[in-house]
This record gives structure tokens, sequence and C-alpha cells, in this order.
């Protein structure tokens, strides 16, 4: 933007990359000329993103490492001063809390609502659950500091909400895709069945606001996974009806799951359970059960639709670049 002021902005994370979300954000401000730069607490895979000019890697340690640590707290604020940004972007509590006492300007990127998911924690089996017992009670206290300190970006109206109660100032950016994600699909396939995206059934259980016990008895369907996301959204394609099956759970009335975005612009009709429906701000091609005696006849009553329909309708209300602005406004309140 013209007389804008270009910044060092720097992201930082307890995870790594490729994260979706935090590549969008950082490539949103690199269109403006600022200077991206990114620290994370896991290893980045080779094929992320280059939107950042450099890619650091502090690693935090179990979970207990990460609350307690002094020596990880001191090591990750020693490299935030050395890039010397002008602004941090910091998602997640787990880390962000260390910029607490700090000068520096900072965005609080609350991807999760993490008072709400303390679940994640206790629900650990030992030995590692003893190191993440302390998230389960540090957590919600570490969202509220930085809620009541720094300028926040969520992933759901009703999440800013709750946060407005507390915090000045509160945008919202939701895990839609963005143009340059789904640009190329074109409806050019025969289309069937119903197809899942994610990792969860290969896992050795499922986490509690992702359970599907027992939908493999009353449905079957395709799983993607694993694929880079360009082959994902084209195998998308040759399909009806994308589902996420999780069984109801409190946290997805505050959830803003991308699969499901991906099965909107990819042409598909969307089936998910009556919180998760909820959660959409437009819920135009989204169909909603209550429990697994009830999502096979909510399949069956799905009428056929154009997919050209349904991808217009995404491009419209579902892209990432509707909500750039969001992100501009919170490095200037910052």
């Amino acid at each position: 933007m013209p007389g804008e002021v270009l910044l060092r902005i720097l992201h930082i994370s307890h995870t790594g990359l490729p994260d979706s979300r935090i590549e969008k954000t950082a490539a949103t401000a690199k269109k403006n000329g600022h200077r991206l730069f990114f620290v994370g607490g896991r290893p980045s895979r080779p094929d992320s993103s280059s939107v950042f000019e450099q890619v650091l890697y502090r690693p935090v340690g179990n979970d207990l490492n990460l609350a307690l640590n002094p020596l990880v707290k001191r090591r990750w604020l020693a490299t935030i001063d050395a890039v010397h940004p002008d602004i941090v972007h910091a998602h997640n509590a787990h880390v962000a809390r260390y910029l607490l006492g700090t000068d520096y300007p900072v965005v609080y990127d609350d991807h999760e609502f993490w008072s709400k998911q303390t679940h994640m924690y206790t629900d650990r089996r030992l030995p590692r659950g003893l190191a993440s017992r302390p998230m389960a009670y540090l957590l919600p206290k570490w969202e509220r500091e930085l809620l009541q300190t720094y300028p926040t970006i969520t992933v759901h109206p009703k999440i800013a909400e709750l946060h407005r109660r507390i915090c000045r100032w509160v945008g919202v950016t939701q895990n839609f895709p963005s143009m340059s994600q789904v640009s190329f699909l074109e409806d050019r396939y025969e289309r069937s069945g119903i197809v899942y995206v994610g990792s969860d059934f290969f896992a050795t259980r499922y986490l509690p606001a992702r359970n599907m016990k027992g939908i493999g008895k009353v449905l079957k369907f395709s799983v993607i996974h694993g694929l880079p996301h360009p082959e994902m959204m084209e195998s998308l394609m040759h399909y009806r009806i994308g589902i996420t099956p999780w069984l109801p759970h409190p946290i997805h009335i505050y959830t803003s799951s991308n699969k499901n975005f991906e099965y909107l612009h990819a042409g598909l009709q969307v089936v998910v359970n009556y919180l998760l429906k909820k959660s959409f701000t437009d819920a135009t091609y989204v169909h909603a059960f209550h429990d697994y005696s009830d999502i096979r006849q909510v399949i069956k009553s799905i009428r056929e639709t154009d997919p050209r329909a349904i991808m217009e309708h995404a491009r419209r209300n579902f892209v990432w670049e509707k909500q750039e602005q969001v992100i501009r406004d919170a490095y200037r309140v910052a």
C-alpha cells in the first residue's frame, strides 16, 4: 500500500512448518513488501512455503519443558532479539506468552481457543500424560494474560465474542483456503461416493474432539491422507460428498475446520454434526447429523447439485483474501 512502513515481521509457534494458516498470514504481509521470518519449536520440512526470508528452529522439548523450563524461554527470547522484529505475530499461547513483559509489539493469533481445549492434555495416556498435565492448568491462564495485553486474531466469530469481553481488539480470520490453493480447480470429473480428508484413522486412537468410533460400521467412504495439497484438492473432485463425521463435542461450536471449506471449494456437499454446522456463518450446502443413527438418512436425503454452483458459492464466501484487511488492521493496532 502506498506510504506504508515496511516491517520486519516475525512469526513464532511451538509447532513447525508447513502450517497453512501461518503461511497464508505471512503471505498477506509479504504482498505489501514486509520482510517475514519464522521461529518454530519443531523442525520445518524442506517442502514448506518459501514465504519466509529465514526459518529458525528452537526446540521446546516435551510439554513440561515448554511450560516450566526457564532455559527454553531464554533461548527463544534470545532468538527473537537476534531477529530484531518490528512486530511479533505469535501463534498459539505456548510460546506467545514468552513475549509478556517485553517491549515488542505483538499480535496474538489464537488458533485453537486453548482454554476450551484442555482435554487435549488431560486425556493423554501415561507417561506422556504426566508431562502434559500442567498445560491443562496453565493454558487458560496464559490465554487470558495474552488477551488482556495484545490485539488478537482468532478463527471464529463465536470465539471473538467471548474474547472481546477482556481483549481491547479482536479480529477474525477463518481457516479458508487462499485463491492460489483453489483457483486451478475445474469441474471435469464424474462424481460419486463419500470422502474424508485427514490422518485420524491412522492414529492409535481418536482425539476427544475428533471421535469417530463406530463410523465404519454404519458408513462406507474413502479416506485421503498424505497428499500434497494440490493433489488432495484434485482428488476430492471425484466425490459428491465430503464428511467430517466427528461425534458432537462442545468445542465444535467454536471450530473452523479447513477441510470443510476445502470440500466446498472442490464442489462437494458437506456433512457434519449439528454443532459443527452451527459454526458456519453460511451453511448453504452443509448438512447436519446428530449421531450415527441418522447420518445415513442425512446423506441419502442430499439432492444432486451442480458442483459448479457449490464451487462458485465457496469462491464468493470462503476465500482467505476476503479477510486480509483484518491482518493489516491487527498490525496497525499493535
